[in-house]
């Protein structure tokens, strides 16, 4: 049995250090096209302040910063930041594969994961649930963005985890979501609709969480609060 632990911590840390490699890998990769585009980046912001272009020189500066941000959120998934293995590989890969769909990921992460107040087995579940969902309806929109929070909320002495996206289906009940079946997908079967259900499940087990669900036009808003 110990043999068998120490494998499975190895196997563990070997895949950790495989995604940070991943992540340093495209972190470096996109450091180096900065670096090497930044004459031309220069010369294009003078481009339009030579021809009072204001309009021209925001949109272009908008695109500039997306590009800034994603290079700073990809500094964050390291795993002295996200100081607990298993968040670290489940943002990481999360991050990863929403990437590939073409979904932004803003992270913030101002929080010691060590100081958690639940099970860290709780939280994977439903952190990994709450990004699936965030994937599944951003990835349907035009404007694909998924925002990530983590912070302390010390005048209401709790943790904040907060997982917001753009959603197309502005009619969804968010009274209903938590409903065992419940899905905004038609003709769906199987596990579908069991997500939000098995969260809810999870949060009746703990009297110190509680997940506020709202929407507005544009985000769809999931607020896990811990509470100490």
């Amino acid at each position: 049995m110990i043999r068998t632990n120490k494998l499975e911590i190895t196997k563990q840390n070997l895949e950790e250090e495989k995604l940070y490699n991943k992540t340093l890998t495209i972190l470096h990769d996109n450091i180096r096209g900065f670096k090497h585009d930044f004459n031309n980046i220069v010369q294009a912001i003078g481009g339009y302040i030579s021809t009072e272009n204001i309009d021209g020189l925001k949109e272009y500066y908008n695109e500039l910063l997306d590009d800034c941000q994603r290079i700073n959120n990809l500094s964050i998934l390291n795993p002295d930041i996200i100081n607990n293995p298993a968040i670290y590989s489940l943002l990481t890969s999360k991050y990863h594969t929403a990437d590939e769909l073409g979904i932004k990921i803003n992270l913030e992460v101002m929080l010691d994961l060590s100081t958690i107040n639940m099970k860290i087995y709780e939280l994977s579940r439903i952190l990994g649930i709450l990004i699936d969902n965030a994937i599944e309806a951003s990835k349907e929109c035009e404007e694909k963005i998924i925002n990530i929070t983590m912070r302390n909320d010390i005048k209401q002495n709790r943790q904040l985890i907060i997982v917001e996206n753009t959603y197309g289906n502005k009619n969804i009940n968010i009274d209903k979501i938590f409903e065992k079946g419940f899905t905004s997908k038609e003709k769906e079967i199987g596990s579908h609709g069991l997500g939000l259900w098995e969260v809810r499940q999870i949060l009746k087990k703990n009297n110190n969480l509680n997940l506020h669900t709202t929407k507005d036009s544009k985000l769809f808003k999931q607020q896990l609060e811990i509470y100490s």
